[in-house]
């Protein structure tokens, strides 16, 4: 590895952990692409490039999710029962996912691409229009905690985790906010909380399912711990970093700004396919 990649994989790392703190999506929206195209740039094989990026980009942020939801637990901003009965029906989502993904040829480079451009897409339709609810009603109810509502979010979740490398937050936190009305900041953090349980089931799922694969040395299967740790390690402290900006900020302009950037990204990855 040399120093360039060095420093670009240090400074994601200190971006996106900010980020996850921030808007508790865990970070793989930003550790997901730099892990691509740097793996893109290195040579790695194809058929091992997604799910190489997805494992890895897990790994950062089960991490950077870890080191968001400590802090938000210390401020009392997590709902432990929600967190774990949503992030084990994620889990069981994930490993389901993982073994699909890995034996399907078709989910190659350009697949990845094009999954993970509809989640950015899709979060910056989330952060530039308003879903703010009633101050009376962003209330935490706990007749909202119904099988399927949490059974659904976990699912969703899960789904999105394993096949576009991030946490799932783009669906925990506003299925949070708006159906069991956590208010924000509470939901940021149940769902920081969530995307630990989510990562690390895709973990162990594309660590094990990878063995043997034509993958860089020192990796362990489709996890890459030693490159990711250059992005996690950073992000730890710019996450409690982004979570004490949470509870001070307005969010609206952060997230008009993270939008555009989540923006560029899938613009950016959709324009390599249609060029490829």
């Amino acid at each position: 590895m040399d120093i360039v990649h060095l420093v670009i994989l240090v400074a994601a790392g200190l971006g996106g952990g900010f980020v996850a703190g921030l808007f508790g999506v865990g970070g793989g929206i930003i550790f997901a692409p730099v892990l691509f195209f740097y793996y893109q740039q290195i040579g790695v094989s194809p058929e091992a490039l997604a799910p190489l990026t997805i494992g890895s980009s897990l790994f950062c942020t089960m991490i950077t999710a870890g080191a968001s939801a400590w802090v938000q637990y210390g401020k009392r901003a997590v709902v432990s029962r929600v967190a774990v009965i949503v992030g084990l029906f994620s889990a069981a989502i994930v490993l389901i996912m993982t073994r699909w993904i890995t034996t399907r040829p078709w989910y190659d480079g350009e697949a990845f691409q094009i999954v993970f451009s509809i989640v950015l897409l899709a979060l910056v339709v989330r952060m530039v229009v308003r879903f703010e609810s009633e101050p009376e009603k962003d209330v935490f109810d706990p007749q909202r905690l119904g099988g399927g509502t949490l059974a659904g979010t976990g699912t969703a979740a899960g789904a999105i985790a394993s096949a576009a490398g991030v946490g799932g937050g783009v669906v925990l936190v506003p299925a949070y906010n708006h159906f069991l009305r956590l208010p924000m900041h509470i939901a940021t953090g149940t769902s920081s909380a969530t995307i630990v349980f989510i990562s690390l089931a895709g973990i162990l799922a594309y660590g094990w399912l990878g063995q043997g694969a034509n993958t860089p040395e020192l990796t362990l299967g489709y996890v890459d711990a030693i490159r990711g740790l250059f992005l996690a390690v950073p992000a730890t402290f710019t996450a409690q970093l982004g979570v004490r900006t949470a509870h001070r900020l307005n969010q609206r302009m952060l997230q008009l700004l993270f939008a555009a950037l989540a923006g560029i990204v899938a613009l950016r990855l959709l324009w390599d396919v249609a060029a490829g």
